[in-house]
């Protein structure tokens, strides 16, 4: 799918449809737009496939009539079967008079496209796409600290695997933000070395320059999210474990303190009773039972709990 964008005093606009503006993007595209891309435009096919590739690296290629650059940014969130934040890549080819940008997915790229920023050309365009990926990292920085938060305080009580298996997947997805930050940090460093060759001018070195300083905050973020993470996760293991222990010692308690009842209930049967009772009207005689069960279970349970209290007395 193609969407035609134009940069109208400094915002991204789309342009009217069947126009050709400034900025083409190809969302998931079609064989035949692949083919006007390598036929007509000179992309080279292993640099299409990389940007739609989401385990691609973010990296820089010079060609002869355009700059390929590579960049990583946050994909689609999975939370309805296991929750997952993934990553995706993003292809933006700079050419003199145009910036084509490919994306695997149908994801808004100009968010940030009503709000005047820096750069007002199409190389100030390729560091308005770095913002957007910088910020929304951000975001789902801040999501994953929230569910971290929520997660650690259902495991307090939980005895089954499912906060434990959402943890692991915050986890794994942090392993793959860091990769993703860190790759784009050297591309913001090899795009200010090359500034030259991008033709960008003070006041989008100066943006670049503040975009680095976000990813680089990203990158810190995302290292100290899942350095939490995998520390506190061996802990909250033993929680879970913790809790399960603490079910059954209550479960223990009462198949004990039933067990004797069952035993007599058991031998004498109600026929038995009926028989031994005959001379005693059948009201009293069940009430008397009922009693003595009652009170032979609360004595159990008090002999139960006086081990169990004077075993922990011992211990500490």
């Amino acid at each position: 799918m193609l969407r035609c964008y134009d940069l109208v005093d400094g915002r991204v606009q789309m342009c009217p449809e069947g126009e050709m503006g400034l900025i083409q993007v190809y969302s998931a595209p079609t064989e035949e737009e692949k083919k006007y891309l390598i036929s007509d435009c000179g992309i080279d096919p292993h640099t299409l496939s990389s940007a739609l590739d989401e385990d691609e690296i973010s990296r820089v290629e010079y060609e002869s009539d355009h700059i390929a650059v590579i960049m990583k940014r946050p994909g689609n969130v999975q939370i309805q079967r296991r929750m997952a934040f993934k990553v995706s890549s993003i292809g933006a080819f700079l050419f003199k008079d145009r910036l084509i940008v490919l994306q695997a997915d149908a994801m808004p790229l100009f968010e940030h496209g009503k709000m005047p920023l820096r750069g007002n050309t199409i190389q100030g365009v390729l560091l308005r796409l770095l913002h957007h990926a910088t910020h929304h990292f951000l975001q789902h920085l801040r999501i994953i600290r929230n569910i971290s938060d929520e997660i650690e305080n259902k495991i307090e009580f939980a005895v089954t695997n499912k906060s434990l298996v959402n943890m692991f997947s915050l986890m794994k997805s942090l392993t793959y933000y860091e990769s993703a930050t860190s790759a784009n940090q050297v591309l913001l460093r090899r795009l200010r070395n090359d500034s030259g060759r991008f033709g960008f001018n003070q006041e989008e070195i100066d943006f670049l320059e503040d975009i680095t300083v976000e990813n680089q905050q990203c990158d810190n973020l995302a290292n100290i999210y899942a350095g939490i993470l995998t520390g506190m996760s061996d802990a909250r293991v033993s929680v879970v474990s913790n809790n399960l222990a603490v079910i059954m010692k209550y479960l223990a308690i009462i198949n004990v303190v039933f067990l004797p009842l069952m035993v007599i209930t058991s031998l004498g049967g109600m026929s038995e009773f009926t028989m031994m009772t005959s001379g005693i009207w059948w009201p009293h005689a069940y009430s008397g039972l009922a009693l003595v069960l009652i009170i032979l279970g609360y004595v159990t349970y008090l002999l139960v709990r006086r081990i169990g209290t004077s075993g922990s007395g011992k211990r500490g």
